[in-house]
């Protein structure tokens, strides 16, 4: 029996060797591919660590899509810009943006906006009480508005009573020499910049400058937006003062004058507002109720009160009042020889803070097919003689070049 399983296992072994040896070679498996050495990270800076039972840190948030804007190259002529278009976001339209005549546009926004005399008389006192706080005015401001120095003032007259006011005729002196004039050479007093630039413009830049000395800055943010204040005031000063003949509107000087005091209430809004870094972010409208909710009242009624604490003269006080209201209010009726000349007003400062805001857009625009909302309460009236050819002014070469003029990050 033992050589019997001695044979059987000879046998399977036998077996198990010819199996093994007619078994085809396996192929060895290939190596993993070497990994490429990674570039040494820079060293991060510390993160803070949580504090002690403190929710995790959330995820960083990303900024919201805008749509793509490349400023244009130094040196493009502003009619080249012309035909650019700025695409909008969905659902909003860039300021500045034409469209088609068939568009159909959005009706005008209705704000809850009160006037100064429903205000309750528990604010109007304190809110009084602040705006006369604030510097009054020089006499001079009284002489320059005045009818009679509008109409038959000379540049002898505008200059004499400038010069009471140094510190004013020295910055009438340097925005005179300031780019946005594009003087081939530099004026050394207030007489030759009437020469150079004329009676009118040098009086607004006077009445300007002299009003602007009653609000100074508490800080870099209040500052910023006196800056760009005065800066749309002088650009749709000027822009008036091109349009206004243009389209034969009467008493351009009173206009004009009518338009720098449109902006005293914007300015006593940043005067008085707890912070004014929050301004530049807001449009129009959310301003105008930011401004009631804070102070009581919106921009163009704290001017009106503003300016009858300074004892201005009533028929400016009320006419200022409405050519800065006319944005917000569609169904204010307007007298009829008034109609185009405060209805112009209010569009030239729309323009001028637009473009001290840089917020044109890259083309000139038809603002009778301009769907933003706050040209929406302007646009009816904008259809009626002799506004229903601004559009064609506006692309006229010389508003081309005074607009070129004006905004020389686009010329």
């Amino acid at each position: 029996m033992s050589l019997t399983l001695v044979g059987l296992l000879a046998l399977v072994a036998a077996v198990l060797w010819w199996w093994w040896r007619s078994a085809p070679p396996s192929t060895p498996a290939a190596p993993p591919p070497r990994r490429a050495p990674s570039a040494p990270l820079a060293p991060s800076a510390p993160s803070a660590s949580p504090a002690h039972g403190a929710a995790p840190a959330h995820p960083p948030v990303t900024a919201p899509v805008t749509a793509p804007h490349t400023d244009p190259a130094p040196g493009t002529a502003w009619a080249d810009l012309m035909a650019t278009q700025i695409a909008p976001l969905p659902g909003q339209t860039t300021p500045g943006q034409d469209l088609p005549p068939d568009t159909p546009l959005p009706p005008p926004t209705r704000l809850p906006l009160h006037a100064a005399e429903l205000l309750d008389p528990l604010l109007t006192e304190p809110l009084m009480a602040a705006l006369r706080a604030l510097p009054r005015p020089p006499p001079a401001v009284h002489h320059l508005m005045s009818p009679a120095f509008v109409q038959s003032a000379t540049s002898a007259e505008l200059a004499a009573l400038v010069m009471g006011e140094p510190a004013v005729a020295a910055r009438v002196i340097a925005t005179a020499n300031s780019p946005m004039y594009g003087l081939q050479q530099p004026v050394t007093s207030v007489g030759q910049a009437t020469t150079f630039l004329g009676l009118a413009s040098v009086r607004q830049m006077c009445l300007q400058h002299l009003l602007a000395e009653c609000f100074q800055p508490r800080d870099a943010a209040q500052r910023a937006e006196f800056d760009r204040l005065w800066q749309a005031s002088s650009m749709a000063g000027e822009l008036l003062q091109q349009l206004a003949p243009r389209l034969r509107i009467a008493e351009p000087g009173q206009l004009a004058t009518l338009l720098v005091l449109s902006f005293l209430g914007r300015q006593a809004g940043a005067a008085l507002l707890p912070d004014a870094s929050v301004l530049p972010h807001m449009d129009a409208f959310e301003r105008a109720v930011h401004e009631q909710q804070e102070l009581g009242l919106a921009s163009h009624e704290l001017g009106h009160l503003l300016m009858r604490a300074w004892e201005l003269p009533a028929d400016l006080v009320d006419e200022a009042r409405t050519l800065s209201a006319l944005r917000f209010d569609p169904d204010r009726v307007l007298p009829a020889d008034r109609e185009a000349a405060l209805t112009l007003g209010a569009l030239c400062a729309l323009l001028g803070e637009r473009m001290a805001r840089n917020e044109v857009g890259a083309a000139l625009f038809d603002p009778a097919h301009d769907a933003t909302p706050d040209m929406a309460a302007l646009r009816p009236r904008l259809a009626r003689p002799p506004l229903d050819q601004l559009t064609q002014e506006l692309r006229s070469p010389p508003l081309v070049r005074l607009l070129s003029r004006l905004m020389p990050t686009h010329g």
